[in-house]
């Protein structure tokens, strides 16, 4: 199979497993459990890796993350549990970094990372150096987070170092490596092909609804192509993942008998502004006034994102994006940390904003943040499992923990053979046609590959999610037509359908990601 099939040929098929959410985590789930030899059907309502996975942080999170809080020694000796989670957590992102590091580097984009420490601030000296040795621990020597921490007086000339608020009670800055994912949506992509090369089934903008299940315990799965409606399949699965990440309470309410609720959605809003050039490979990672995570971080065509917001987000979940509040907030807040950069909003280039599929747990304020697998036979779903708060940097592990879960109570009807995680490439090209002089890392053959072999089905598959280009370069109108025009054929675009999909991408840009 290489373009995307008719739904109809699914009709009938039957599956050891159906997974309902390409994100990151469903597709390493799909590929894993393809290597151990199950029969597995991986559908998504929208583009393989177009939810939260597309709307990140993008940092690979060395899992120091997980242990800021406004007040360490207090919540974390109030709440053991909380510890017991992060350290889980910052473990798991440890051990990925390193697989991540070892086969798939040109993935990744290396960055220095800041910690300022201040003489009355939450964090001491001692415990960021205890949290590093820990996270030091955690992962392969030959991959160090290469700590140090400098005193103050030593770095007032580093890049952010002389933005800081309050520079006279600055006590020491940590300094460390880190990596940015060059865009998470190609991660995912890479999962979803080799889950495709292993024998999986694998479809983008596939509605699915949860049937009943027969006496023979097969789960019956109704399928709809959002781009053909009324274009449908039933199929059957022994057991049913449920990874639509946000969308999970959705996917279960399809269902006959009733779930409990497993989703708390928090809103991570971020603002992309330019930084002078000495900016480029550094970032800094901090607190707000409110104790919640800050950052400045590099991002694509010599950009930096500021955020996130840690926001609860009650709002259409199918409609997400950053609002007057965030930028706002995002604005006010940056200004406090670092007001040597005095950021405006007139310099926001654009934005972009997720919600985060947190376990939904009374314990937690601002929902559950590691990643759990939970059963939902006692909500009277037998045979289906669902993962919350699932983070990109952890998904292998994630789809290794599921994988064994699924061999405890399914026996897989093939045979296993070895997972490879290389990265997915474009064909070589002969003869260069880069959709635009002053980004020509991005060819057309580029495109017709992503349209022949990876399923793109229109502008926003191919500029965004397969190629990264929307987000190092910022299109001219010419260029999206051109890219239409040569790509044409490829789709049987007509005029009038080639008018509409350059219509519909620039209304996506605009809309969903602010590029005016």
């Amino acid at each position: 199979m290489t373009a995307r099939s008719p739904i109809t040929e699914l009709q009938g098929n039957r599956y050891d497993i159906a997974i309902v959410g390409a994100g990151i985590n469903g597709a390493s789930c799909a590929q894993h459990l393809s290597a151990a030899g199950y029969k597995v059907l991986l559908v998504d309502k929208g583009d393989f890796g177009s939810g939260s996975t597309s709307r990140s942080t993008r940092m690979m999170h060395c899992g120091l993350r997980y242990f800021e809080t406004p007040r360490p020694i207090y919540d974390f000796a109030k709440s053991p549990k909380k510890l017991l989670i992060a350290l889980k957590m910052a473990r798991a992102s440890m051990e990925v970094r390193g697989e991540l590091l070892d086969d798939s580097p040109c993935r990744l984009r290396p960055i220095t990372i800041m910690f300022p420490i201040y003489r009355d601030g939450p964090y001491r000296a001692w415990m960021v150096d205890l949290a590093f040795r820990v996270l030091g621990r955690f992962g392969p020597s030959e991959h160090s987070l290469e700590y140090r921490r400098l005193p103050a007086s030593e770095c007032q000339d580093l890049p952010f170092v002389r933005d800081m608020r309050d520079r006279d009670r600055l006590h020491s800055v940590a300094l460390f490596k880190e990596y940015m994912f060059v865009w998470p949506e190609r991660i995912c992509m890479d999962a979803v092909l080799d889950a495709r090369r292993l024998g999986a089934s694998v479809r983008n903008y596939t509605q699915a609804r949860l049937g009943g299940r027969s006496d023979k315990g097969e789960w019956k799965i109704e399928l709809e192509d959002t781009g053909l409606p009324g274009s449908t399949a039933t199929v059957r699965a022994q057991c049913v993942l449920n990874m639509a990440g946000i969308w999970i309470d959705d996917v279960n309410r399809s269902a006959p008998a009733t779930a409990r609720r497993m989703i708390f959605g928090t809103k991570g809003a971020h603002l992309v502004v330019k930084l002078p050039d000495d900016y480029a490979d550094y970032g800094i990672a901090t607190t707000n006034r409110i104790g919640e995570p800050h950052y400045i971080l590099p991002s694509q065509g010599g950009h930096h994102h500021v955020g996130p917001t840690e926001t609860v987000y009650e709002g259409d979940i199918d409609d997400i994006r950053v609002d007057e509040t965030d930028r706002d907030f995002l604005i006010d807040e940056n200004n406090y940390v670092l007001p040597g950069l005095s950021l405006d909003p007139n310099e926001i280039e654009y934005t972009w904003a997720g919600v985060r599929p947190l376990g939904y747990d009374r314990d937690f304020a601002k929902g559950k943040r590691s990643a759990d697998i939970h059963d939902l036979a006692e909500d009277g779903l037998p045979g289906v499992y669902a993962m919350t708060a699932g983070p990109i940097m952890t998904h292998r592990i994630a789809a290794r923990e599921m994988t064994t879960r699924l061999q405890s109570v399914l026996e897989p009807s093939g045979v296993s053979c070895d997972v490879d995680y290389t990265p997915s490439k474009f064909e070589a090209v002969a003869q260069p046609e880069p959709v635009s002089e002053a980004e020509p890392s991005t060819d057309i053959a580029h495109l017709k590959h992503s349209i022949r072999h990876e399923m793109a089905t229109g502008l926003a598959d191919l500029l965004i999610a397969r190629t990264g280009l929307a987000y190092r370069h910022r299109l001219t109108d010419a260029e999206i037509e051109r890219v239409a025009l040569a790509i044409s054929d490829e789709f049987g675009w007509g005029e009038v359908e080639r008018d509409r999909h350059v219509r519909a991408f620039r209304q996506r840009l605009v809309g969903l990601y602010q590029m005016t």
